[in-house]
């Protein structure tokens, strides 16, 4: 048995040593092919570059270009060592395995192909705040497989392609423009036309608001409530000039007119609830839990 195994394992080793000249020359042309795949790579993306502003683009073309040169690197490989023709002949002869294979790369390949769409159609690019799904964030980078978001509270989240396709997107920061609104309620007796024009002046005046002719802000009446006439605000805001968070903004924009009504003296009450008792003649049933609080209260009057 042990000369059996050493007899075996010296026939391998002798027949490594006479295929020496061929794994090696194959892992030349291997390094051969992945070194003019980065070359091609780094052209296209300097050469692109002025061209193409989409960034998320020329990544997608560059990392498409090193795989397509890499793959033809490992079959000139596995020919050089003579494994091509039986790899070749493996996969034409067993339906079963190139089902197999089918089924485990068919999201790889999905995905890839997703990729591909979205990096030309480009719904989105570097830099854009997207949603997909309740996924909301910055889109930071396109690989091949996936897609590189980051959202407000600090998460970095990876979604396939193919999801992009397949689901709806929204993209918040496609022209730079994102309209926001609010409501507030003033009380029945004040004039509308009045405090519309004083939440108008007031949000002309504020500096990160779009001011152009078709996108300035504007009020309408959303409804009549219990106690109030519920005013909606709304107002236009630039994406791409904000830096801060569109949600500090929307918060900055609603006390600086809350602050300007009450400067003016508009009265924006609470709900009122209003209390009816149809027992006629019956006195109102009060208790009061803490009676001697009362009744000190009453003796600092005197």
């Amino acid at each position: 048995m042990k000369e059996r195994f050493i007899t075996t394992f010296q026939s391998y080793w002798e027949n490594i040593l006479e295929k020496t000249p061929e794994i090696t020359l194959g892992f030349v042309l291997l390094l051969f092919f992945i070194f003019i795949g980065v070359f091609i790579r780094r052209l296209i993306e300097n050469r692109l570059k002025k061209k193409v502003q989409d960034r998320l683009l020329l990544v997608f073309i560059g990392r498409a270009v090193l795989l397509i040169f890499s793959i033809i690197g490992i079959v000139v490989f596995l020919k050089q060592v003579g494994l091509g023709s039986a790899a070749g002949g493996l996969l034409a002869g067993a339906g079963v395995s190139a089902l197999i294979l089918g089924f485990a790369f068919k999201d790889l390949g999905e995905n890839f192909l997703a990729g591909f769409f979205l990096a030309f159609s480009r719904p989105f690019k570097s830099g854009d705040i997207i949603e997909i799904n309740s996924l909301l964030g910055k889109v930071k980078e396109m690989t091949l497989r996936n897609t590189h978001i980051r959202t407000y509270d600090g998460r970095d989240i990876y979604i396939p392609n193919a999801l992009l396709i397949k689901n709806p997107l929204t993209n918040y920061t496609k022209d730079g423009l994102m309209r926001h609104d609010f409501v507030i309620g003033i009380d029945y007796g004040e004039d509308v036309a009045e405090v519309t024009k004083s939440i108008l002046e007031t949000l002309n005046a504020l500096p990160n608001l779009v001011q152009k002719d078709d996108l300035k802000p504007f009020v309408i009446i959303n409804d009549f409530g219990t106690s109030t006439i519920n005013l909606r605000i709304f107002f236009w805001i630039n994406t791409f000039d904000f830096l801060g968070s569109l949600t500090v903004l929307k918060s900055s924009v609603l006390q600086t007119v809350v602050k300007k009504l009450k400067t003016e003296g508009v009265n924006l009450p609470a709900d009122i609830v209003e209390l009816k008792i149809y027992q006629d003649g019956q006195s109102i049933p009060i208790n009061i839990k803490n009676l001697s609080s009362v009744e000190e209260l009453k003796r600092k009057k005197l």
